[in-house]
């Protein structure tokens, strides 16, 4: 890649938007030559890129499609205007014809002058193949059947003339008397045979009923004309039309009956009423609109296609429509007769249509003047089918590299391609911006000997190199860059694959994250300061724990000695102060308890010991526990219980967790109060429910009550019976233990003064 070469990226989108389309696309030169084209198109025509490349039209088109094209090309540069669904064929590399369809648009520089053409081609050859096989299928059906009605026409002639229709002479209980030589022929029976049958005789069966009434209306009218089945001599059976009629010869009735076997007739009308059919279905089944119209604009006939393109159920009659109400400029038609009146047909005539919700379509016209028997009366009949999308589609290609250069000139981050030989081709305008470099001191390089990358990093960009370059998807890359004034910053290094027309490439996308790094550095020292404090805190607890511990069993046990062995020889002053102490210990007992579950818990050495135990029972024993302080704040408890639910749990440690929760709600719930406890099997679940008609939980409550220290202070007027003793541990280690038990626990309240529930779930093995 030569230094300095300057790759439009926008463009590049585009190219790779067209790659990714069914259609072909192509652009040429003033003269013709192939200056780009997609793939699609290079499949199509068996040409490699290489061949197709610089090709002429006129080496691939024949001699009239040659002046067809030049006529083409030649419209488009004269009136500027893009010639759509223009038509015609050419020839592959292997000699094949393929027959096309094409836009063609004028191709002009910056400066605005002409340049070349471009535009979308499609292959219509099969559809082509269809409408030829289908149109010579047509003419030989209905010069099958003008032959058959010539011929026709020529068996009544000779009947006329020659009475060369099988004749019978029959008296009227018909006994045949004369015939033609014709019936002799028609029948296989000698003259002497057939003068001794019955005419009833020549009929199938199936048919006697038929030829009785046949006698019944010719002796009451006279004439009689239907069509009946006859048995020749051997057997065959042929259908015959005949004409009788009643007259006397020597003053005797007999009946003359012309018989023309009309099988053959019967068998055409069958195949033309079959093409009709077939012809009808065809139209009806086309997926473009089919319709004829007057030149004063009204419908004369359309098909279901027709309706669904202006937006009406397909069985809907649109005939005595003015199609002009489905113009959006009905004026426009003025111009589209004009042309239709010069040359008596349009080919892919562009109207700018609306349906009948108003919706803005464009629909392409194939119209040709149908000759009618009236003289004064025009009929234009046609094929229409909406291209709105892909005219749209064109609108946007057109649109599309400036949007897309705009986009990519504007973002903040830096976007590089390199290719296989890893060299720089393209980088936007962000990258001067943030190291200091222009284009021209960066295109051309190869990127392991930019001044801008750091030595460290070399081995490792080429081998993320070559991967990408294998198809690899990599995550992205934080690297240092040196800026060109020598200072290094940090950036995020990001590449993939892409594919820009024939050419596979490497993007690459950098944004300068040296703040971000600067900021993770900050956060990962403060991460490790906090680690290192939270240890020395579990290290704390754990060691005073223990060692509190020890005085207090031996505090908790002389007070609870003295006051079971020396009670009646204390005064009521000493006693007081003892009972104090003993409770003061105990409190202080209880919370080093918690302080050691929760360094077992941050340690991970909370363990377990599960057996099977009566659910029931377990909440049973809680509550008589605290039956006393129940009893004591004269609050009314209530139990909803079956009389026995077995579950694998930690007895002791579901005890600590009931009485718990059931000591809060005492202790929240003002006297006269009350406390319900409901335990209940739904699915494979146990579900417990302690609910209290207490002083309540907020929402910001209710979202701390179960964390570490998460206790709740509440003063106020009013609240002079809450407890509001207590560490803010015992939920916290409740929910550890209910977590450790594979179930759930939370809590859930109306708000201030509309009491609590607190819900567990275990599970049921």
């Amino acid at each position: 890649m030569v230094k300095g070469k300057k790759v439009e990226f926008s463009e590049n989108k585009f190219l790779q938007l067209l790659e990714t389309i069914k259609e072909c696309y192509f652009e040429v030169d003033l003269k013709g030559n192939f200056t780009y084209f997609n793939d699609s198109l290079r499949k199509l025509t068996g040409y490699s890129k290489k061949e197709l490349l610089g090709l002429n039209y006129e080496y691939i088109t024949d001699e009239k499609n040659r002046k067809k094209v030049f006529e083409g090309f030649n419209y488009v540069f004269r009136t500027e205007k893009p010639l759509t669904d223009f038509q015609y064929q050419f020839m592959n590399n292997k000699g094949d014809n393929i027959i096309g369809e094409t836009s063609i648009y004028l191709k002009y520089d910056s400066k605005g002058n002409k340049i070349g053409f471009y535009g979308l081609f499609r292959d219509i050859t099969k559809r082509k193949e269809e409408e030829k096989k289908f149109k010579e299928e047509l003419e030989q059906i209905v010069n099958l059947r003008t032959q058959e009605l010539r011929e026709s026409e020529e068996q009544y002639s000779n009947l006329f003339h020659h009475s060369n229709d099988a004749i019978f002479l029959h008296d009227l209980e018909g006994n045949i008397i004369d015939v033609n030589q014709k019936v002799l022929d028609q029948f296989g029976y000698t003259e002497s045979e057939i003068l001794s049958l019955n005419i009833s005789q020549l009929h199938p069966e199936s048919e006697l009923e038929t030829s009785k009434k046949a006698f019944k209306e010719i002796s009451e009218s006279g004439v009689i004309r239907f069509e009946i089945s006859f048995k020749k001599k051997n057997g065959k059976i042929f259908l015959a039309e005949v004409s009788s009629s009643l007259f006397e010869i020597g003053g005797k009735k007999v009946i003359q009956g012309i018989v023309r076997d009309i099988t053959t007739r019967v068998l055409a009308e069958k195949m033309l009423r079959k093409s009709e059919e077939k012809y009808r279905s065809m139209i009806n089944n086309l997926d473009m609109g089919f319709y004829q119209v007057n030149w004063e604009g009204v419908l004369l006939n359309h098909n279901p296609a027709f309706c669904e393109l202006l937006g009406y159920d397909s069985s809907e009659n649109l005939t005595n429509r003015d199609v002009h109400d489905f113009w959006q400029n009905p004026e426009e038609r003025k111009v589209y007769l004009n042309e239709i009146e010069q040359k008596s047909f349009v080919k892919n005539y562009l109207v700018h249509a609306k349906n009948r919700n108003s919706k803005k379509l464009v629909f392409q016209l194939n119209s040709h003047i149908l000759k009618t028997n009236k003289e004064d009366s025009v009929v234009i009949q046609g094929l229409i089918s909406d291209i709105t999308e892909k005219f749209e589609l064109e609108q946007k290609l057109r649109e599309s590299e400036a949007r897309y250069r705009n986009l990519i000139e504007s973002v903040p981050f830096s976007i590089v391609l390199i290719d296989q030989q890893g060299k720089l081709i393209y980088c936007n305008p962000a990258i001067e911006k943030m190291l200091g470099y222009s284009e021209d001191e960066l295109i051309g390089n190869e990127f392991k000997n930019l001044p801008a990358l750091h030595p460290k990093y070399i081995p490792k960009m080429l081998e993320r190199f070559y991967k990408v370059l294998k198809g690899e998807i990599l995550p992205p890359l934080d690297i240092e860059l040196y800026k060109k004034d020598g200072n290094l910053i940090w950036m995020r290094y990001q590449s993939s694959l892409v594919k820009l027309g024939d050419e596979v490439l490497i993007q690459t996308i950098l944004n300068d994250i040296s703040e971000q790094k600067k900021a993770d550095l900050l956060i990962k020292e403060e991460i490790q300061k906090l680690k290192e404090l939270d240890q020395i805190r579990k290290d704390l607890i754990s060691r005073v724990s223990h060692e509190l511990k020890t005085p207090l069993v031996s505090v908790c046990g002389a007070s609870e000695l003295l006051l079971d062995m020396f009670k009646d020889q204390f005064k009521k002053e000493s006693k007081e102060l003892i009972e104090m102490i003993e409770k003061g210990g105990k409190r202080l007992k209880y919370l080093v308890d918690n302080l050691l579950d929760i360094t077992r818990i941050e340690y991970k050495k909370f363990q377990l010991k599960k057996d099977l135990y009566d659910l029931s029972n377990i909440i049973k024993n809680c509550t008589n526990e605290l039956l006393y302080l129940i009893r004591k704040r004269n609050l009314i408890l209530k139990l909803d219980l079956p009389n026995e639910m077995y579950i694998e749990v930690d007895k002791v440690r579901m005890e600590h967790v009931l009485l718990n929760l059931l000591s809060n709600a005492i202790k929240n719930t003002p006297p006269k109060g009350s406390i319900k406890i409901i335990l209940k099997k739904i699915d494979n679940w146990a579900e417990i429910y302690i609910i209290d008609t207490g002083i309540g939980l907020t929402s910001e409550e209710m979202e701390i009550i179960f964390t570490r220290f998460g206790k709740i202070e509440r003063y106020g007027d009013g609240l002079e019976y809450i407890d509001i003793q207590g560490s803010g541990l015992g939920l916290y280690i409740s929910k550890q233990i209910i977590d450790l038990h594979e179930g759930k626990i939370w809590a859930e309240s109306e708000g201030r003064d509309k009491g609590s529930t607190f819900i567990l779930k275990l599970p049921i093995q």
